[in-house]
């Protein structure tokens, strides 16, 4: 499948790899994300994520904590005013947030950290076992909470054909959804 990415981002230096555009656009969605939301982004790697999420959220604050991954992020990041790229580790993150999203291993320790400042927390994970902890621990911090897999799925088609492509990138990531309850 060719992924069809914004032209700004071919553009974009790659250090890491992306959150692709499937599981992207299932975070947007499923949160409610808007013009008036803060958002805080632990992880933000090369920046495709944070490029998708300032143009819509007022304010967006980017941690990352390699200081290598950290340059190529500033640079891909810098045409947008309303976003704040932090060369910390994220479980230093202290802005209350109507979103967090985790891309990293730690997210057990940032979760403790933050369950207090925000509405929804989204971690974004490669193995299902790490899913069932984080749905877990949000469980427990009092957070409703569900956990999907996003299938993107092309077809060939043509007037005699209707199947799926043999070769498909399925399985990206678990996207674990936690939503506090007042």
């Amino acid at each position: 499948m060719k992924f069809h990415f914004h032209p700004l981002l071919k553009r974009f230096k790659r250090r890491t790899a992306v959150i692709l555009p499937k599981d992207i656009g299932t975070i947007i969605a499923l949160t409610g994300l808007s013009k008036e939301d803060v958002v805080v982004e632990v992880g933000g790697g090369s920046g495709f994520l944070s490029f998708y999420l300032a143009r819509i959220v007022k304010e967006l604050f980017v941690y990352e904590r390699r200081e290598d991954i950290f340059e190529v992020l500033k640079e891909n990041l810098s045409l947008f005013e309303n976003v704040h790229v932090i060369n910390k580790d994220g479980r230093e993150a202290k802005e209350d947030a109507y979103l967090y999203i985790l891309d990293t291993p730690d997210f057990k320790e940032v979760i403790e950290n933050i369950k207090d400042r925000t509405k929804w927390i989204v971690v974004y994970l490669p193995h299902a076992n790490q899913a069932k902890e984080a749905f877990l621990l949000l469980k427990e911090l009092g957070f409703k909470g569900f956990v999907v897999r996003t299938i993107l799925e092309e077809w060939e088609m043509d007037d005699k054909l209707l199947r799926p492509k043999h070769k498909q990138l399925v399985h990206t990531a678990f996207l674990v959804f936690g939503e506090r309850q007042d």
